[in-house]
């Protein structure tokens, strides 16, 4: 892990292109100013807002390629994200690695049992009457495969979510393999799509009061 750190530390250093969407390399290639690498990425004396990007520690190496791939392709729609994926250049495979190689979040339930529980019901047994498998089949809490292509969902920020939903159902994210995310979020609701993502951003850090909370129950 220590190599791939360093191999990355080595690549943002390096002005792999002058100008890249109106700003300069260093900037571009600062991955970690938006995906913080640690095992806490709001940790510190000074209470913070949760961050609204997605923690990328302990992604699937093979998926975080593929993202950074779909970017400088325009499969991903994201002008900061696309210059950045354009500007890593051939370095993308060893940023991938050092996210990958991060330890990933220690997550848990946060909200009240059955308080989304439509979606509940779609991560967890999916709606075949619409064909839809469970979202759990391919989105894993803690995946063991690092070279799985469907990436950990739980702790993500539910505006991010939705939004990447949304961009799957009208075809402006086409990044998934065989378009099996774009049939997916067509089938959805504009309220099926919030309360997934309210339902996966419910995942976060334990806390005292979690863990108060599960002795009460």
């Amino acid at each position: 892990m220590r190599r791939v750190s360093l191999i990355a530390a080595a690549l943002l250093s390096l002005t792999l292109a002058p100008q890249a969407g109106g700003q300069g390399a260093d900037v571009l290639l600062n991955c970690a100013a938006c995906h913080a690498v640690g095992p806490d990425r709001n940790a510190g004396d000074v209470a913070r807002a949760p961050s609204p990007y997605p923690n990328l520690n302990g992604q699937s190496v093979r998926y975080l390629d593929r993202q950074l791939w779909a970017y400088r392709e325009g499969l991903r729609q994201h002008p900061q994200m696309q210059a950045t994926a354009t500007a890593l250049g051939d370095g993308a495979g060893a940023m991938a690695r050092m996210y990958a190689d991060a330890p990933a979040p220690e997550l848990t339930f946060t909200a009240s049992p059955g308080a989304f529980a439509d979606a509940e019901t779609l991560v967890m047994e999916g709606d075949w009457s619409r064909g839809l498998p469970s979202c759990a089949s391919c989105h894993a809490l803690d995946p063991d495969d690092r070279a799985r292509l469907s990436p950990r969902l739980h702790g993500h920020p539910a505006p991010y979510i939705a939004r990447q939903l949304r961009a799957y159902a009208d075809g402006t994210r086409r990044s998934d393999p065989m378009g099996r995310m774009r049939a997916y979020a067509a089938e959805l609701t504009e309220d099926e799509m919030s309360q997934l993502a309210d339902y996966y951003a419910a995942w976060g850090p334990e806390t005292d009061q979690t863990q108060e909370d599960d002795t009460d129950g």
